[in-house]
């Protein structure tokens, strides 16, 4: 086995050592949404420009009024986690999202992959993050990592620098508080789903929204939160921002609730909120 690939396999199964042993955290602790008639749902999108993908960036600048203008016909508050150089370098997008009145969140300052950094340009690319969007007016609450590639010190990270919560992909059952240390509390949305598919495996948009269809309805009654992600430059042909606008339309007739991730965490944090069951690490 040649060295890169025994580095591939050693991290996936450190992958999936760290998804056993939060699940087996999440367990542990009570649903903080538990007792609630419907699901939540919460739609989000990585908006990451030029940083992820050359072109991205004039897509989105197209692309993300379109999904507003979907949303509000709809009645849907989303949450965007912006790369805070894409913000810079397009301070309309971020003010149109604002202006709608959706969630803006980090997905860091570069799309760096977080977890190739050291502790100290770890720490400097989530400062860099808050500052830059704090600048253009957004109060950050929330992260989202690049790629979905994140470990404990980015945890850590995230916590020390004061967000309040982090959406990664994951099979955890609900929410949960992943760090509590030092008077600071970052809680994990997990996510189940997004529309890489449409990359990676070169699925149709029909075949897209019957796997979105089927999260909701593999969800209802056996969760108390949903979690999809999408990503604007990927939404932006016509066929597949047609799909997105008849997703959005099936999912305001369902008996479901659709909040942005900051609106879950205020219901979690709610003095009438279950309590957790066990300590937290």
């Amino acid at each position: 086995m040649t060295s890169n690939k025994l580095d591939r396999s050693l991290q996936r199964i450190r992958r999936k050592l760290r998804t056993l042993y939060f699940a087996r955290q999440s367990s542990r602790q009570a649903d903080a949404l538990a007792g609630r008639e419907n699901l939540i749902v919460t739609t989000f999108y990585d908006v990451e420009g030029d940083y992820a993908r050359a072109g991205a960036t004039a897509s989105e600048i197209d692309s993300v009024p379109r999904i507003l203008e979907i949303e509000k016909r709809y009645g849907i508050r989303s949450t965007y986690n912006i790369v805070a150089r894409l913000a810079l370098d397009a301070p309309q997008l971020v003010a149109a999202i604002a202006d709608a009145g959706a969630e803006i969140a980090s997905h860091s300052y570069d799309h760096s992959i977080l977890t190739t950094l050291g502790s100290p340009a770890l720490a400097d690319n989530l400062r860099r993050t808050r500052a830059a969007l704090e600048g253009l007016g957004v109060t950050v609450r929330g992260h989202r990592s690049p790629q979905s590639d994140w470990d404990v010190r980015v945890l850590d990270a995230l916590t020390e620098a004061g967000y309040a919560w982090n959406a990664e992909n994951g099979p955890e059952p609900h929410p949960y508080r992943i760090r509590v240390r030092n008077g600071k509390t970052l809680w994990r949305f997990p996510v189940a789903g997004d529309d890489w598919q449409y990359e990676a495996a070169r699925v149709s948009p029909r075949e897209m929204l019957d796997r979105w269809r089927a999260h909701v309805r593999d969800a209802r009654g056996a969760r108390t939160h949903l979690a999809l992600g999408f990503h604007p430059w990927v939404e932006a042909a016509p066929d597949r921002m047609a799909v997105l606008d008849e997703f959005f339309h099936w999912l305001t007739e369902q008996d479901v609730e659709v909040k942005p991730f900051g609106d879950v965490l205020d219901l979690m944090e709610l003095p009438t909120a279950p309590e957790l069951a066990a300590a937290h690490g």
